[in-house]
């Protein structure tokens, strides 16, 4: 016969016991997982990035910009700078400073419009976009090599 606060008995409750603290120790951590998953994903990552491709027509002095891929970007915040301007795409496209530019869209830089200034196989333009109050060059042309 087995009396009362046999080792038995001492066993069952550490057992317990313990199984009790595991089960804590992991609602613990997957709570505290989830909650930086979710807070990382409602912080801004950075500024954007995007590449962008050039062909430069020599004949009209003209370079047409393609943006190739990467994150859309606002057409007012797309400034190209070099040959002293500074014009943003939503200018030399002739759209809303809003409107989204994606993988596919194309404007062109040239005398003929809000660029202003013929563009020469010698011209150097920098892409940069403006965020929070900084401007970031995603890219340039001709490109450094």
């Amino acid at each position: 016969m087995v009396s009362i606060g046999s080792p038995l008995d001492e066993r069952a409750i550490s057992e317990s016991t313990s199984v009790a603290i595991l089960v804590g120790i992991t609602v613990v951590v997957t709570a505290s997982v989830g909650l930086n998953v979710l807070v990382a994903d409602s912080q801004e990552t950075g500024p954007p990035s995007a590449n962008f491709t050039y062909d430069h027509v020599e004949q009209s002095n003209t370079l047409i910009v393609t943006h190739d891929r990467g994150d859309e970007l606002e057409a007012g915040k797309i400034h190209f700078v070099g040959a002293d301007q500074d014009t943003t795409w939503a200018a030399a496209a002739g759209t809303n400073e809003t409107t989204t530019v994606g993988p596919g869209d194309i404007v062109q830089l040239s005398e003929n419009n809000a660029f202003g200034t013929p563009v020469t196989a010698s011209t150097q333009i920098e892409v940069q976009y403006v965020y929070e109050g900084n401007r970031t060059t995603l890219d340039q042309w001709p490109s450094e090599q």
